[in-house]
């Protein structure tokens, strides 16, 4: 221990204690740079065994991925088949005029033709292509699956067979469906995919009386309709 002579003042210099310090500091800097130093990455091996794990699991979850997605969009054909014929029964209604839907199956798609649609093969005819929604033309099948039931829907409407590759369904002034005699008859629209089959497969079902348009799904387990 020293003193310091200055010209009014004393300086009092501890040199143990800075010496000490200065210790200290140099240890914590040593200690980090060996704690710096001892740390590892991953080797790579252990990268190959996780990325070999991650493709392993896309590969178990791709199918239901894939499943799930197609389920998607199937459903929203569903419901655009419904659309478009409440549509057709609501146009006709409102113009006071008979209004057709057609779902035209060599091509995928609906067709609403007649009064302000116009004649078919008009310009103005209202067209919607689910080839282009998402699905793949073979893997719209009208029909059920094998295997599903073929027994009427519950409010009595069986499937509507296919004529020229097309099912046409005209709404008259009043909202109903008529036959050649004119009488209410009921009209069925049956779908599945071709790939999950009985997954996803549908009917859509309108009343000749007044047009009303319900939708059912099939169900595997009870293999009936059901809406």
């Amino acid at each position: 221990m020293f003193f310091l002579k200055q010209p009014r003042y004393l300086v009092y210099c501890d040199t143990e204690k800075s010496s000490d310090r200065i210790s200290e500091q140099t240890k914590m800097e040593s200690l980090l740079k060996n704690k710096i130093k001892n740390q590892k990455g991953f080797s790579l091996p252990e990268i190959l065994i996780v990325l070999l794990i991650i493709a392993i699991l896309v590969v178990l979850a791709l199918p239901q991925i894939t499943a799930s997605r197609r389920m998607l969009r199937f459903s929203g054909m569903q419901r655009q088949l419904a659309t478009s014929l409440n549509e057709a029964r609501q146009s006709a209604m409102s113009q006071r005029n008979a209004v057709t839907f057609r779902y035209d199956d060599a091509n995928k798609r609906t067709i609403i033709y007649g009064g302000n649609f116009g004649v078919m093969g008009d310009a103005k005819n209202q067209k919607t292509d689910f080839a282009t929604r998402g699905l793949l033309p073979d893997e719209i099948v009208y029909g059920r699956p094998t295997g599903a039931s073929t027994a009427a829907l519950g409010d009595t409407s069986n499937m509507t067979a296919l004529s020229g590759d097309a099912v046409d369904i005209t709404f008259q002034p009043d909202g109903s469906v008529v036959d050649a005699s004119n009488n209410p008859v009921n009209k069925a629209l049956f779908f599945y995919d071709r790939k999950s089959k009985k997954d996803g497969a549908f009917a859509i079902s309108i009343l000749g009386a007044g047009g009303r348009t319900k939708v059912w799904r099939y169900s595997k387990g009870a293999n009936v309709y059901v809406e």
